[in-house]
């Protein structure tokens, strides 16, 4: 069930009437809400239901275990079995084929044939949310920053809240059981705040991420493998020259096409998670702000502080800050980094690519702190210019279909870079331009007044030219066919 989606219109129309009335119980409302949220999960495939009912029944066991416990050693045998029992889970399911294909391919490097089992799984949506979500619940309780719910109903709808399930934010038990643990109140700034955030993000989906999807398709490919794509692509080898599957790719494409999609997978992530936010405080929920105009920031660390900002902190608190930081040598500091982006890397995908994405971000990081002097003397608009197109670069990893693809690609984006007219390069950047123009100028004034809100604050005539303006250029350009969000393969 998408947020772009008609049947989740009606899903979200219905649910919503019925929270209204049941405004004055919110016992209630928690009870409907739950049903709400396994209705949502279970329409993918009500099989996956089983998995987070797993997940929920063990955190919630393991969390009063931990609490009720004065015994050191059995606290933390509860915290291992939460954290084994979940990982288990995510691995198997995420991670089961790429290990057996990358085990098959090192005993046929040395000789060795065997024959591995190789199952057909289905990746349940968004089970790396869930998963993290309900880790960091046992986490805080074993480290006494929280009691335990003594609710089931409570937890479980924590778990399971159908705005952010699937694709996040991924929130911390200690800000969002509080609020479902209690009742909630409405008034007029949060159904604003609201309405203002799903109109947005869906704009973001629609317009900006869906148009750029089919350009970065056109260079990328859509589906897997080792595809060479001719066509636009075609860097003008006369006819009958020999054309290898590096000559096939032209730089030029690939550079547009790659900041392509670095705008199509923040509005489409970001899309979410404004959707998502704006759901639940029209609940009288508040989720945390998950993008904080991240294509501004001046360096490599501040755009993982201002990207994903619920997974970013997730694994600063529990796996980097666990490991020692940057409390320690700088050897020891760096190692850490690597440690926590490869776990990154891992953490979207069982590929080789992402694994290389999260080295090469890890990389820039340990990097940019020793030359951290030399960068600051800099202009802050070339330091904002600079992490950018070095974020593009990883995305550039991010986005391939193999490492392959990775290699032609990387060659013709630096050996390969034609610009010959009558190829489509101006139509390409014109559409990029008119695509990510308006995302563009809105993150701007957002940065200016470091305000996610900043729109709520202009006056009521620029308020409406600009929601007739983002209803316009959807209405008549919007991808109203149901594409599903980037991120809910992870």
């Amino acid at each position: 069930m998408l947020f772009n989606s008609f049947t989740f219109a009606v899903f979200f129309a219905i649910v919503y009437i019925l929270y209204l009335c049941f405004q004055r119980k919110f016992r209630w409302q928690n009870c409907m809400l739950l049903i709400a949220s396994y209705v949502f999960y279970g329409f993918w495939d009500w099989r996956f239901l089983s998995l987070i009912a797993i997940s929920t029944a063990l955190d919630y066991i393991c969390g009063l275990k931990i609490f009720e416990s004065d015994n050191e050693r059995r606290r933390k045998i509860f915290l291992i079995i939460s954290i084994v029992g979940n990982f288990s889970i995510l691995g198997f399911f995420k991670y089961f084929n790429f290990f057996i294909d990358n085990l098959d391919l090192l005993f046929g490097s040395v000789g060795i044939h065997v024959s591995l089992p190789v199952l057909k799984i289905l990746l349940p949506p968004g089970i790396s949310f869930y998963t993290f979500q309900t880790i960091c619940y046992t986490f805080d309780i074993y480290r006494k920053k929280m009691k335990p719910t003594r609710n089931v109903i409570d937890f479980a709808l924590y778990v399971s809240f159908f705005p952010q399930l699937v694709a996040g934010p991924i929130e911390r038990a200690i800000r969002l059981l509080p609020q479902i643990a209690k009742p909630r109140t409405l008034n007029k700034d949060m159904i604003c705040q609201g309405v203002f955030f799903i109109y947005w993000g869906l704009f973001l989906k629609m317009f900006v991420a869906d148009n750029l999807g089919l350009i970065v398709d056109d260079i990328y490919g859509v589906g897997g493998g080792d595809e060479v794509f001719a066509g636009t692509l075609m860097s003008g080898v006369a006819s009958g020259d020999a054309v290898t599957a590096v000559a096939t790719y032209n730089g030029a494409f690939i550079l547009l096409a790659t900041y392509a999609f670095a705008f199509q997978i923040f509005g489409d992530f970001a899309g979410y998670s404004y959707i998502a936010i704006g759901l639940a405080r029209l609940m009288g929920i508040s989720l945390m702000d998950n993008f904080k105009r991240p294509y501004l920031s001046r360096d490599i660390s501040e755009f993982w502080r201002r990207w994903h900002i619920s997974l970013s902190t997730w694994f600063r608190d529990y796996i980097y800050i666990p490991l020692g930081g940057n409390q320690l040598s700088g050897f020891r500091t760096g190692l850490n980094l690597m440690v926590v982006f490869v776990l990154c890397g891992l953490w979207h995908g069982a590929s080789w690519n992402f694994v290389l994405f999260g080295l090469y971000h890890g990389l820039l990081i340990w990097k940019f702190h020793t030359l951290r002097k030399l960068w600051e003397r800099m202009p802050f608009i070339l330091q904002i210019f600079l992490t950018f197109h070095l974020v593009c670069f990883g995305w550039f990893i991010f986005r391939v279909h193999s490492l392959s693809q990775l290699w032609d690609m990387t060659y013709c984006l630096f050996f390969n870079f034609h610009v010959i007219p009558g190829l489509g390069l101006k139509t390409m950047l014109l559409k990029i331009i008119g695509f990510a123009g308006v995302l563009v100028v809105v993150q701007i004034l957002e940065w200016k007044k470091n305000d996610t809100l900043a729109v709520l604050k202009w006056s009521w005539p620029v308020q409406i030219f600009f929601y007739v303006l983002i209803f316009i250029l959807t209405a008549m350009f919007g991808q109203f066919e149901e594409r599903a969000f980037v991120y809910f393969q992870f």
